[in-house]
């Protein structure tokens, strides 16, 4: 659990309690504490303790694996690659690294699998601060779900996540700028608020690769599919994957401990939960494309069964069918 041990500085917010909102408007809200995180702090501070343990960071520079006289080099280019014994792809969705090293395959980059986001962080705003909002809608987030996460001092992150292959339009803008100003579930809320840039990203929403390593790589986080398909988390899981990889790197170097122990150990600490969770969606998704139908799933589902499934647990009945 020390993984979690985040800078006070770092922590923007600390929500309470999560909230879904259906395509009709019914509310579902638990408890649910999270930390609101400031990733540029988060991860100066991670780059901090990397240097004092004596490693170099280099920026702005493109990085690839190349093969070359049976060695792994990493590095832009082949005649600027360093020979290395161990790779951990830490590249972010999709991987450069692992896609050269075999282990990310076009079978896994399937419109379906990938979900595209679009964020502003907003001022000006009289959202509660202490829950986080999530609302279900082919209108304005088809396949997927906008959000609305408080992040303190009158602030939120406000977005939506979009998969291609549930949406009429290929055009993420207009389905946020809905969200923003016309949608009835939302734009009462966000009214005033005032947006920053636009931040865009891809994340990998089937769960992990079918591999996570080959020969001297490993992939971690986003890199190998290390996102909870239910919720779209992954800084947990990256943080997670990233202490037992580098691990894993320590014990090969010193010990003669195989590469393929990663898969074995991250499957064991949260195996269950990344299965789970990907049979889960897998399972929304015969529902996601139609608004009515969705929202009498939630009906069904009621709060706890909402809960379950946003924490990546099967709700109850429904176990044996799910794990």
């Amino acid at each position: 659990m020390d993984v979690f041990d985040v800078p006070k500085e770092a922590v923007d917010n600390t929500c309470t309690r999560l909230r879904v909102i259906s395509p009709s408007g019914s509310e579902f809200e638990f408890p649910f504490e999270a930390f609101i995180l400031d990733r540029t702090i988060l991860e100066q501070g991670l780059a901090k303790q990397v240097e004092t343990l004596g490693g170099t960071i280099e920026l702005r520079k493109s990085v690839d694996l190349f093969a070359q006289d049976d060695r792994a080099l990493v590095g832009p280019n082949k005649g600027e690659g360093k020979a290395a014994k161990v790779v951990i792809a830490a590249d972010g969705f999709p991987s450069k690294v692992a896609k050269s090293a075999g282990i990310l395959t076009d079978d896994y980059m399937t419109p379906n699998n990938v979900a595209i986001n679009y964020e502003y962080l907003m001022t000006n705003l009289s959202v509660d601060q202490s829950v986080t909002d999530m609302y279900m809608g082919t209108e304005f987030a088809p396949g997927g779900y906008g959000w609305i996460i408080p992040k303190g001092n009158n602030s939120a992150n406000v977005g939506i996540g979009i998969r291609t292959s549930y949406s009429k339009k290929n055009d993420g803008r207009n389905y946020l700028k809905f969200f923003l100003e016309e949608c009835p579930l939302s734009k009462a809320k966000l009214e005033g608020g005032r947006p920053g840039p636009m931040i865009a990203d891809v994340l990998p929403v089937d769960g992990p690769l079918p591999k996570t390593c080959a020969g001297q790589v490993m992939a971690v986080g986003d890199a190998a599919g290390m996102v909870m398909p239910t919720n779209g988390g992954g800084i947990a899981t990256a943080m997670i994957t990233g202490r037992i990889a580098g691990q894993i790197a320590a014990d090969h170097i010193q010990k003669g401990i195989p590469i393929s122990e990663y898969e074995r150990k991250w499957k064991e600490v949260m195996g269950k939960e990344m299965r789970v969770s990907t049979k889960l969606r897998r399972a929304a998704d015969h529902f996601m494309g139609n608004d009515f139908i969705f929202n009498l799933l939630l009906h069904v589902l009621r709060t706890q069964g909402i809960k379950d499934v946003i924490t990546c647990r099967a709700p109850k009945g429904l176990g044996p069918f799910i794990s």
